[in-house]
């Protein structure tokens, strides 16, 4: 059985280990212009949605600085791929995955899905 003395002590290690976990969720990097997160549960700022093989809005005007959030929803496999001095690269995502990209230097990011080349939008940024 345990103490009484040792049970605020379980408990609090126990706390710092669930955050710890929580912390330790899937993240990744992305390519120029700036490193990008995966896995994001909560996105502010503006999105693109990957969805019936298309990228939505297929052009997307922004900010320098603005983090645009790529959130895949199709049954299919995608990614997003800038070429070029404004290059990025999202991971290859499945359903209910995301990733951000944030844009810090201003310029025309066009790009597409690698997987499907078909798939192509802009983000501009000003």
């Amino acid at each position: 059985m345990t103490s009484l003395r040792r049970r605020p002590m379980m408990l609090a290690a126990g706390l710092a280990l669930s955050a710890l976990l929580t912390a330790c969720g899937s993240s990744s990097s992305g390519g120029s212009p700036s490193a990008g997160s995966g896995g994001a549960t909560v996105t502010s700022g503006p999105t693109v949605t990957i969805k019936d093989f298309k990228f939505t809005p297929a052009t997307l005007n922004v900010k320098v600085g603005t983090k645009v959030t790529f959130i895949q929803e199709d049954s299919i496999p995608h990614n997003a791929t800038a070429q070029g001095t404004n290059a990025f690269k999202t991971p290859t995502m499945t359903k209910g995955q995301k990733f951000t990209v944030t844009f810090s230097k201003a310029g025309t990011y066009n790009y597409i899905c690698t997987i499907h080349p078909n798939m192509h939008g802009t983000v501009v940024v000003s």
